[in-house]
């Protein structure tokens, strides 16, 4: 498949209207998309499903002697949906306009995926040469949490997830930061921890308030864990430094980027739901509040359990952990990385983008937070041209007219192509597609 049809196809599967869960047969149909085009590439596919109408596709190419840890290629196929009063363009038309090309799933997550079809399609003509094995997965749910989709492929492949150099969504986004343009590579993911925060208290009509009012309670349990947000400090601020040192600065003139930038510092806490009583007249007499907690990679749920207990000592409330999911992060200095980066840096200048790479944490919870979390290197990077900047197309992201420049695509294809190649390939056959 060479680039011109690669691109046809990205556009046949922006058509393909496979939004998460839906209920109609839009993530089979992609499902099967992707899997005529790698059987008629000679490459064997296998469905995982969970559910029979909503499966994962799993495809592989097999070094013959393979020196090196597995890559994993991942995207996801399911898209959510898009109000067509509120688009200029159909969304899923994949229609041309202004050199840009409309429709849902151009930015998340199908045009990573023809990415990285791409590449691996490549591989398979020099399957012989391989350095290690090679795998691309097309997974569904995502956007809806990936019970039916990645969760589900690691409990059927646990071997998959363990040691490998992952290929993520996340990254790849350039950014004008102090005069330089930078090419985003995301190397961690905060940790998130759920927990509920309950208490009881005399119910009654509302006319008779008394002192001993669960909601009381709660909301001066509440007002202290978000007082005292700043002290919640656990985690790796190693990405973080990382990005200073290579922009030479704590002042960035980008907003996107210094969000970005401030993201990689600090914990948060945010309100998730609550439930404080169902008629407006009564005194309920439990309450309870569902916080998030997203903190730096490596801060542990000990460490969150523990600010949260010290926040509500001597308050009659009760604390319960409800979910827990590990944050990751790659070492900058690692040689892989490093490596990866030089690569990435060389096939962005070859086809047209003069810059450096900038590290950073997804913004966020992507699928690598499987792999991450059983020791895989996660790298997130779908790369971009400036005219799809990150400040660009943030808002476009599960927004209106979601869109990406052709010449951005192209651009993405080759790079990461390259980049997997010299990282997939023995030596002596390097960017070499004969």
């Amino acid at each position: 498949m060479n680039l011109e049809d690669n691109k046809k196809a990205f556009m046949e599967l922006l058509r393909i209207p496979s939004v998460t869960g839906s209920g109609a047969d839009g993530e089979e149909k992609a499902c099967a998309f992707l899997e005529h085009i790698l059987q008629e590439n000679g490459i064997k596919t296998e469905r995982i499903a969970k559910d029979l109408h909503r499966p994962n596709l799993l495809a592989a190419i097999h070094a013959p002697r393979a020196e090196k840890e597995p890559v994993v290629l991942i995207s996801h196929i399911d898209v959510v949906p898009g109000i067509q009063e509120e688009w200029t363009h159909p969304v899923f038309g994949a229609q041309k306009a202004d050199g840009r090309i409309f429709g849902r799933g151009t930015l998340d997550t199908k045009q990573l995926t023809m990415m990285e079809l791409y590449a691996f399609l490549n591989l398979k003509k020099q399957e012989n040469h391989l350095n290690r094995d090679v795998y691309f997965l097309a997974t569904i749910d995502e956007e809806a949490g990936s019970s039916f989709g990645m969760e589900y492929v690691r409990q059927e492949r646990p071997n998959l997830f363990q040691n490998a150099m992952v290929i993520n969504e996340g990254g790849g986004f350039p950014l004008h930061i102090n005069g330089k343009n930078y090419m985003m590579l995301t190397v961690g993911e905060k940790a998130v921890c759920k927990i509920k925060i309950s208490a009881e208290g005399t119910g009654g009509h509302a006319s008779a308030p008394g002192e001993n009012q669960a909601l009381l309670k709660l909301t001066e349990g509440l007002r202290r864990i978000f007082a005292a947000e700043k002290e919640l400090t656990c985690g790796s601020r190693r990405t973080w430094e990382t990005m200073r040192r290579i922009v030479g600065s704590d002042s960035w003139d980008n907003a996107t980027g210094a969000d970005i930038f401030a993201y990689a510092s600090q914990n948060s806490i945010g309100m998730r739901n609550y439930k404080i009583g169902e008629r407006s007249n009564v005194i309920p007499a439990h309450v309870e509040a569902v916080l998030e907690f997203k903190v730096l990679p490596y801060g542990s749920q000990e460490e969150i359990e523990t600010f949260v207990r010290k926040q509500i000592a001597g308050l009659p409330l009760e604390m319960e952990v409800l979910s827990y999911e590990a944050g990751f992060e790659s070492n900058f200095e690692n040689s892989h990385l490093k490596q990866l980066v030089n690569d990435l840096e060389e096939a962005c200048r070859r086809f047209g983008f003069d810059g450096g790479v900038l590290p950073m944490l997804a913004l966020g919870r992507t699928d690598g937070r499987f792999f991450g979390s059983a020791g895989s290197m996660v790298y997130g990077c779908s790369p971009l041209l400036m005219g799809d900047s990150f400040d660009a197309i943030l808002p476009k992201v599960h927004g209106k007219d979601e869109s990406i420049l052709e010449t951005s695509y192209e651009f993405g294809a080759q790079v990461l192509d390259e980049v997997i190649q010299k990282n997939c390939l023995k030596e002596e056959r390097k960017g070499d597609k004969k």
